[in-house]
C-alpha cells in the first residue's frame, strides 16, 4: 500500500511538472514576428546597430518595467532607436519583465538587419524602429488565430462573441485601454460562458483605441466564424476570446449589451503572404498590411500544447 501510495505521488508530481514546463514553454514561445524592410537595413557594426544593442540590453536590466507598457528612444537622428514593449494587462511584473527579456533575445535574431520590426507572445509584444511611431494607431501588421473547434449553433454564437467584445472597448478605450469580460450565450444545446479581453497601446487617445479595436472586430466573420476562440493580434491593439477563463483576473461582472460603437477607420487590406525560407508553407491570411510589408515567422509549435493544454491550438489563417 505504502509503495502504490509513493508511486501514485511521484507520478502526479511528474505530470505536474510537466504541465508547468509546458505552460511556460507556450509563454516563452513567439506567436509571430515581422521584419520590416520599409525602414531599410543596418550593416554590421554601424552606429544603428550600437544604438539598438545598447537599448535592448538596457531593457533586460531594467527592474522598473513594472506597469505593463513602455516606450524608449536612445541615439541620435538617423540613427535613432524607437522601442515599445506591452504586456498583456493580467500580466504581473515578474513575467512582464521576463518576457520583454526573451523578445529583446529572440527579435534581433530573427531580424538580425533590418531597422524596423516586432514580436509578440502570449505575455507580450515588443517593437522598434528607426522612425516615430509613439502615440500613432497603427493596424498593419497584422494577424489572427483561432480556435479548431466549432460553435453547434455559429449564428447565435458569433453575436454573442460581437457584442461582448464592443462593450469591451468601450469600456477599454477610455481608460486603462484594458478590459476583460463574459457573457453568457444560448448557442447549442447548453449555455456557454464566453471570456473576452481587448487591449490597446496605452499611448493612444480614446478614440484611436476604439478605431483600432473597431477595425479588429471588422474581421471577425474572416478569422473565427463560429470558432470557440479567436483572435487579431495588431502592433497597436488586439482581442481574444474563448469559452473557458484565460486571463488572471479575480473577477470580472457578465457584461451587457452595449451602446453602439463609433464607425470603424478604414481597414487596410490583408496581403497575400509569401512564404519564405524560414516560414513554412501554412494556410495562413495576414500578415503584412498595405503600410508595411517584411517577412514574417510564426511559430510551428502548437502541436505538441494540443495534448497537455488543448484551449491554447490554434491554427493561422
Amino acid at each position: 500500500m505504502t509503495s502504490s501510495r509513493f508511486l501514485l505521488v511521484f507520478c502526479t508530481n511528474i505530470l505536474l511538472q510537466l504541465v508547468a514546463l509546458t505552460i511556460a514553454q507556450v509563454q516563452d514561445t513567439a506567436l509571430y514576428s515581422v521584419c520590416s524592410s520599409n525602414q531599410g537595413n543596418f550593416t554590421a557594426n554601424s552606429t544603428y546597430q550600437a544604438n539598438l544593442n545598447h537599448l535592448l540590453s538596457s531593457l533586460t536590466s531594467n527592474t522598473k518595467i513594472d506597469t505593463g507598457f513602455f516606450n524608449i528612444s536612445y541615439g541620435q537622428n538617423l540613427d535613432k532607436v524607437n522601442a515599445m514593449g506591452l504586456c498583456r494587462g493580467d500580466v504581473k511584473p515578474d513575467s512582464c519583465r521576463s518576457c520583454i527579456a526573451t523578445a529583446t533575445v529572440e527579435l534581433p535574431k530573427r531580424c538580425p538587419n533590418e531597422k524596423e520590426a516586432i514580436i509578440w507572445y502570449d505575455n507580450c509584444m515588443l517593437r522598434y524602429s528607426n522612425r516615430f511611431f509613439f502615440g500613432n494607431m497603427e493596424f498593419g501588421p497584422w494577424f489572427s488565430m483561432y480556435n479548431l473547434k466549432n460553435a453547434s449553433d455559429a449564428s447565435t454564437f458569433n453575436q454573442a462573441v460581437k457584442s461582448l467584445l464592443d462593450s469591451l472597448k468601450i469600456k477599454a478605450a477610455p481608460g486603462d485601454k484594458f478590459a476583460t469580460g463574459n457573457a453568457n450565450t444560448s448557442a447549442g444545446a447548453g449555455s456557454q460562458t464566453i471570456y473576452a479581453l481587448v487591449q490597446c497601446t496605452p499611448d493612444l487617445s480614446e478614440q484611436q483605441c476604439i478605431d483600432c479595436l473597431n477595425n479588429a472586430t471588422e474581421l471577425l466573420p474572416k478569422c473565427c466564424d463560429g470558432r470557440l476562440g479567436g483572435r487579431v493580434i495588431a502592433p497597436s491593439c488586439n482581442f481574444r476570446y474563448e469559452i473557458g477563463r484565460f486571463y488572471d483576473v479575480t473577477a470580472d461582472a457578465p457584461t451587457t449589451s452595449p451602446s453602439p460603437s463609433p464607425s470603424p477607420a478604414s481597414l487596410p487590406p490583408p496581403p497575400t503572404p509569401t512564404p519564405t525560407a524560414d516560414q513554412p508553407p501554412a494556410s495562413q491570411e495576414s500578415t503584412n498590411s498595405a503600410t508595411q510589408k517584411g517577412k514574417a515567422s510564426p511559430s510551428t509549435s502548437a502541436t505538441f500544447v494540443l495534448v497537455l493544454v488543448p484551449l491554447l491550438f490554434w491554427q493561422y489563417l
